[in-house]
């Protein structure tokens, strides 16, 4: 299996703020889990960034979803998705506020961009008719 190509200076390069050592630490775990999110979901990341030599460019968009992903869970760790001052209310994020990493819509869509199983739309075919046969203009299949 591919080894996790994001390291704790990709996070840090990608971080508004100074990471603290608590957050570097927490930070290195985190990439871990979301490399293990990122090929569980998509499997065929893992031999993409296997394959010689390697395409540079994946391994640079796995990176960035990786860090994307850890950094939703460090900027945001009690999860809360609004906020009020008069009369304090203040509403949870329910896919942040377990401190879930997780692969946005988006971030799917990338990374299987590229996937033979994941390309184009799917094909119905009439009951009964297999292997790419087609309707001709003599209402035969072929």
């Amino acid at each position: 299996m591919a080894a996790n190509p994001a390291t704790i200076d990709d996070l840090t390069a990608r971080s508004f703020r100074t990471l603290t050592d608590q957050e570097k630490t927490v930070g290195t775990t985190l990439l871990g889990d979301a490399f293990n999110v990122i090929v569980s979901t998509v499997p065929t990341v893992a031999d993409r960034l296997d394959a010689t030599p390697v395409d540079a460019a994946f391994k640079s968009l796995v990176v960035q979803i990786e860090c994307a992903m850890v950094l939703r869970v460090l900027n945001n760790p009690d999860g809360k998705l609004s906020e009020t001052i008069d009369d304090y209310t203040y509403r949870l994020d329910a896919a942040t506020s377990t401190g879930a990493l997780y692969l946005s819509d988006a971030e799917l869509s990338l990374l299987s961009a590229g996937d033979d199983a994941a390309d184009g739309a799917f094909t119905i075919s009439p009951a009964g008719v297999t292997g790419g046969k087609t309707w001709t203009s003599a209402d035969t299949w072929v």
